[in-house]
């Protein structure tokens, strides 16, 4: 039997170097969800919201976290000292972080939806205002003759 591969791991502070990457990669996976949450909460408005502050950090944990996974892929077995109990949040915030991301997803989907819609919306209403222009008589004094008309797609009660 090769001893080089089953004596890895064998002083307790190789199980407490394991368990404090599994805590630190529980910490990432909390604060992404977090991050995702709160993201959630400026995208329900449907309105253009700023995000990049949350966008850079989540990039950033996200890298983390992968690199945790990429680490415990390469080291299985040494991962084996780990507790169970340590596996199970780490497997339970891994189930939490998947739910999250793709209610994420869903509602980045519905923003980038809404925004193409309000795109059209005004790209639609600058069509109609320079027809519209172009169909405007001017006074003598080069003032349009029958006033100021606003776009019909951008009144308020059309608001997207």
């Amino acid at each position: 039997m090769d001893t080089s591969q089953t004596n890895v791991m064998q002083f307790p502070s190789d199980k407490a170097k394991i368990e404090l990457a599994i805590d630190q990669a529980i910490a990432v996976a909390d604060e992404i969800i977090l991050l995702a949450e709160e993201e959630n909460r400026r995208l329900e408005s449907g309105r253009p919201v700023q995000m990049q502050d949350l966008l850079e950090r989540k990039s950033k944990l996200v890298a983390e976290f992968s690199a945790f996974f990429k680490s415990f892929n390469q080291n299985r077995e040494a991962f084996l000292f780990a507790s169970d109990e340590k596996f199970n949040i780490l497997q339970d915030r891994v189930q939490s972080l998947a739910q999250i991301i793709f209610q994420n997803a869903s509602s980045l989907t519905k923003a980038a939806n809404a925004n193409e819609r309000r795109i059209k919306t005004i790209m639609r209403a600058v069509r109609e205002n320079q027809q519209h222009a172009a169909l405007t008589s001017y006074g003598d004094r080069g003032q349009q003759a029958y006033g100021s008309v606003q776009p019909v797609s951008i009144k308020r009660s059309h608001e997207v």
